[in-house]
């Protein structure tokens, strides 16, 4: 590949939309396969076995935070850098100790968790279905990390393509083998654990294949440079990841594993379900909020901060009312979809959503505040946030919890994403980062999806529909929605239709 093409001029909107469009694009081919996979499988195992899977792979999920020393994230901070200041020697030298350091901490974590799985099931997962499936996750493990460096490199080069290229391949072929195992009717664990590892194993192989072919006469120009100014460089960057993570540990995950050491396999199940019900809005925002992180390094390295105020309005204004808008459709149709997403014995996840919904544009704000804060380089600024919510949302789970059961998780994370967003807010305007907002932009789109929310819950809500019926009902109510929504801002539609016809393609 011409070096010319790796983080090439474009303006912010060429860069949004361009790049953005193959976010989408592969996203919503992707998005199906996540509910297909979880559908067939909470057909086929009780809701315990449902917990169990996806309690291990959120467990193995933690441990990849230790894989590599945090080389990994720091790749996405240090290569734009290294690339837009010519330190090329630097550039590779980071990849391979990367590369080194996620090999050996993989191969160490993945053999613990297959000689420890006996111990993990009697002491933390109570299930003795966790042993084989574990054993499983130990190899998977070991892919998936050795992917991760790959995988950073393409988003540190906005190579949006070849990113989501890589992760469709991947969902689609654990839903075909998910498949294999439904039709064929040998139902267990450790089958379907097995299928995520064979998806692992081609997307490993796809992204090795890919990257050789577009970076590996590049890399061969330039030489391994180990000495003390690059490595300090990046094991500086990298510590400050590793206290923030273990932070994010606590916020994000450890959610499903208090309910399943307090409560037990069945409860995590339920949590597990509601979690998809909750996450069906990242289908749309969160491809687009992972591609923040190195834009703003190459915008901050570039010296334009007032391309990315720029980029911060707009993700603010559009994105948040997205999000008040996703809590009034649920607030519709939440019952429709979790029938039609899962089964009737999953019918306390769809109470849970009840608490959470209208506390949605949080989840948003601290999507789009936290790339950009990283990109920055406020890594200790952030690191202090996070263990701050984290100290707090732990203390929060242990006294709510026991009491209130599910429902204790839940008011705990409302209260650290407040927490996250007010101490961001502070540090962006420390920065001189401005901050603005359209009040009549926000007011009458406001207006305007009440009035749908009351037509929708007053001719909807009591209606009763089969399983299909009440996809079509979703899907065409969702398309009407749509439509009177982009009517209403047609200004800005058509300054959006505007900038799609100025950009080259090619």
């Amino acid at each position: 590949m011409d070096n010319k093409e790796l983080l090439k001029d474009e303006t912010l909107a060429e860069k949004l939309i361009k790049r953005g469009f193959w976010l989408y694009f592969f996203s919503f081919l992707i998005a199906p396969s996540g509910y297909i996979i979880k559908l067939l499988i909470s057909n086929d195992l009780s809701v315990q076995e449902v917990g169990v899977i996806y309690s291990i792979i959120w467990f193995v999920s933690i441990l990849t935070n230790y894989n590599d020393l945090w080389f990994t994230e720091s790749l996405q901070y240090f290569l734009p850098k290294f690339w837009i200041n010519k330190n090329y020697n630097k550039f590779k030298t980071s990849i391979f100790l990367a590369l080194w350091t996620q090999t050996f901490t993989a191969i160490l974590i993945a053999f613990w968790l297959w000689f420890g799985a006996d111990w993990l099931w009697n002491n933390y997962f109570h299930s003795l279905f966790a042993v084989d499936a574990l054993k499983v996750f130990s190899l998977w493990f070991i892919v998936y990390n050795l992917f991760s460096t790959l995988e950073n490199i393409f988003k540190s080069f906005q190579d949006t393509f070849v990113y989501k290229l890589v992760e469709f391949i991947r969902m689609w072929w654990i839903v075909l083998f998910t498949i294999i195992i439904f039709f064929s009717h040998n139902w267990n664990v450790l089958t379907y654990s097995i299928a995520w590892f064979v998806g692992a194993v081609v997307w490993l192989f796809v992204a090795f294949l890919i990257f050789l072919r577009k970076y590996r006469k590049i890399l061969n120009k330039w030489k391994i440079e180990i000495n003390k100014e690059t490595t300090k460089q990046i094991f500086s960057y990298s510590i400050w990841v590793i206290i923030g993570s273990q932070a994010w540990i606590l916020l994000s995950q450890i959610d499903q594993q208090m309910i399943i050491y307090f409560l037990g396999p069945e409860q995590a199940g339920y949590y597990t379900a509601y979690l998809s019900l909750l996450t069906i809005y990242s289908i749309i925002l969160w491809p687009l909020f992972s591609f923040l992180f190195p834009i703003t390094t190459e915008l901050a390295e570039k010296k334009e901060t007032w391309k990315l105020s720029m980029m911060l309005n707009m993700f603010l204004k559009y994105f948040v009312l997205f999000g008040i808008y996703w809590w009034i459709f649920l607030f519709v149709f939440w019952p429709m979809i979790a029938f039609v997403l899962f089964w009737d014995k999953f019918t306390f996840s769809w109470e849970l959503l009840k608490l959470w919904w209208m506390f949605i544009f949080l989840n948003i704000i601290v999507s789009i505040l936290f790339p950009i804060l990283a990109g920055l380089g406020k890594i200790k600024e952030r690191v202090k946030i996070l263990w701050t919510a984290a100290i707090l949302n732990f203390i929060l789970n242990i006294c709510l919890i026991s009491y209130i059961w599910v429902y204790g998780a839940i008011i705990s994370t409302i209260v650290w994403q407040m927490i996250i967003v007010t101490l961001s807010f502070k540090i962006l305007k420390k920065i001189n980062i401005k901050l603005s907002y359209n009040r009549v932009f926000f007011l009458k789109n406001l207006l305007l999806w009440f009035v749908l929310w009351w037509i929708g819950y007053y001719f909807i809500s009591n209606l009763q529909f089969n399983r299909v019926n009440s996809l079509f009902l979703i899907l065409f109510s969702g398309l009407v929605y749509g439509m009177i929504i982009l009517w209403l801002n047609y200004n800005e539609v058509r300054l959006f239709v505007n900038e799609v016809k100025k950009i080259k393609w090619r």
